[in-house]
Formats: structure tokens, sequence, C-alpha cells
């Protein structure tokens, strides 16, 4: 918050980043979850007891993590500008989703949350690797997934939410977090794990 208020940042500069808040990748994990939690998918199951199981472990300690990350002085920024500093974070975020992914099998919890965990661990594998060698854009693929994945739950009622990708490309590129490359395999990721999803039976 502190950018907004520093006069040597554009008001295209301030608006980007304001942008780039509302579209954070655990904020729009989180709303996923919601309407998983929410949706027929749920039926048959405590919706109370896996709808807390599955936030803890797809947002609720990522988030935990990258907070403690930030308070100690592991990374420079939330948005990761570096990329040697998304290593350890990835791999908090992986063994998360993989420990809530075994458990939530382990207790014969709902498939829908097991399949989207699972999705998650292919996914953080997957940016992982490529961020040893070049930079992935965690918005586009974050914002991106939720958004494929939430209209798999509600029949394409939210489609339009798709047409906010470029804007989501537009603030991480006017505040020079990624380049346009780096902005489209984030999106080609995220389509990626949405092809696995559909995949899945």
């Amino acid at each position: 918050m502190v950018l907004l208020f520093r006069k040597d940042k554009s008001p295209k500069e301030k608006i980007a980043y304001i942008i780039s808040r509302i579209f954070e990748p655990l904020l729009w994990l989180g709303l996923l979850g919601v309407a998983v939690i929410s949706s027929p998918a749920m039926d048959g199951h405590s919706r109370t007891m896996w709808s807390a199981e599955l936030l803890v472990f797809l947002v609720g300690l990522p988030l935990l993590t990258l907070w403690l990350a930030f308070r100690k002085g592991k990374i420079t920024d939330i948005d990761f500008t570096k990329k040697e500093e998304r290593t350890p974070y990835l791999l908090a975020a992986i063994f998360y989703w993989a420990l809530g992914m075994i458990l939530t099998w382990g207790l014969g919890g709902p498939k829908v949350i097991i399949k989207i965990l699972f999705v998650a661990v292919i996914l953080g594998i997957m940016m992982l690797v490529i961020n040893f060698r070049y930079k992935v854009s965690g918005h586009a693929l974050g914002y991106t997934i939720a958004v494929l994945l939430m209209n798999e739950f509600y029949n394409w009622q939210y489609w339009w939410l798709i047409i906010l990708v470029p804007v989501v490309w537009w603030s991480r590129q006017a505040q020079k977090k990624h380049t346009w490359g780096q902005l489209v395999l984030g999106t080609i990721l995220a389509v990626a794990g949405w092809g696995i999803w559909i995949g899945i039976k």
C-alpha cells in the first residue's frame, strides 16, 4: 500500500498496483474454494469440515508462509520480483497442497477437493521447474485457473471473468513485474491445468 502514496510513481503504476491486488492469486484460489464448497459437488459431505480443510491447505497455509517470509525479510516483496526467492515458497506451497490431498484421500473426503489439490500440486511443480530458468506470472496463472475451474462448477455462468485476463496482464506489465511472454506462459499453464482437471474422471 505504500506505493500508492509514493510521489515517484505515476497514476498508471498506482492503478496497475491496485488491479494487481484485486487479482491476487491466493485471493482467487480462495474464491475458487468458496465456489467448490457451495457447489453440488459437495453434496453428501460435511461442508463445514471439508471447507475448512480445503481453505486451510489451498490458501491458508501458503498465505501464512508468505506473510512470515515477508516479515522475516526472506522475500523482497509479495510479488516475488526476484524469481530466486520463489523457490522456497513454491516448495512449501506444493508440500501443503500434497499434504492436503493425501489427508483428504486418507479420510475418504470429497473427490472434488482431491482433484483441486492434485491440479494445484501439478501446476506448482511445473512452475517450480520453469522458475529455475524463466519467470512465470503467478497472477496470470492463479487468476486464470481459478476462473476456469469456477466456471466448470457453475456451467459457465461467469464466462465473462475470462475477459479480464488481459487486464491482469496489463497490470503486471505496467509495473514491470513481467514481460508479455511470462504473462502468456502463466495463462498457458493455467489452461494446461484446466485440461488436466477435465481429463481426470
